[in-house]
């Protein structure tokens, strides 16, 4: 509980990191529908470091359901926000995002804006006002496009 309420954070950046967590969970959403389920979609470089966090999660847990992380959804739990924007601007899976995100290079501003927010605030590194305002539009232009798409 005091992990996830990071009791050393501002009310403000508390909020922006619940809300960029929710933007990361709607984006692994987003693969699983629009990729229909289908894990062998993704690049096998991607998947690749997936399963080898996946192998050490499960060499320091025995209790660790192995299992459970050879769905999609599992494996995906193992990827980061980089990971996600690597398998969504990807060569071969883009033609699947486009139509929702229109244009690579916005797209990737985007996510280099969420992505320093985010690692500011989990790496407990200073966050200036252009980051997390910029952060902020981030989650506010991903909340928009996902909710079209993400229940």
């Amino acid at each position: 509980m005091l992990i996830k309420e990071r009791l050393d954070l501002s009310p403000k950046l508390r909020e922006l990191d619940k809300s960029t967590e929710e933007v990361e969970l709607s984006l692994r959403k987003l693969i699983i529908t629009l990729l229909h389920d289908d894990i062998s979609l993704i690049p096998y470089h991607i998947k690749q470091k997936a399963d080898e966090r996946i192998q050490r999660a499960a060499q320091k847990n025995p209790a660790f359901d192995l299992e459970k992380y050879q769905t999609f959804s599992g494996i995906l739990e193992f990827f980061d926000l980089r990971d996600l924007q690597e398998a969504i601007i990807s060569k071969s899976l883009w033609p699947e995002f486009e139509t929702l995100f229109l244009n690579k290079e916005t797209l990737t501003q985007k996510f280099n804006q969420l992505a320093e927010l985010r690692n500011g605030i989990r790496h407990s590194r200073s966050i200036d006002e252009i980051i997390k305002k910029e952060g902020e539009a981030a989650i506010i232009w991903f909340t928009m496009l996902l909710e079209k798409y993400v229940p």
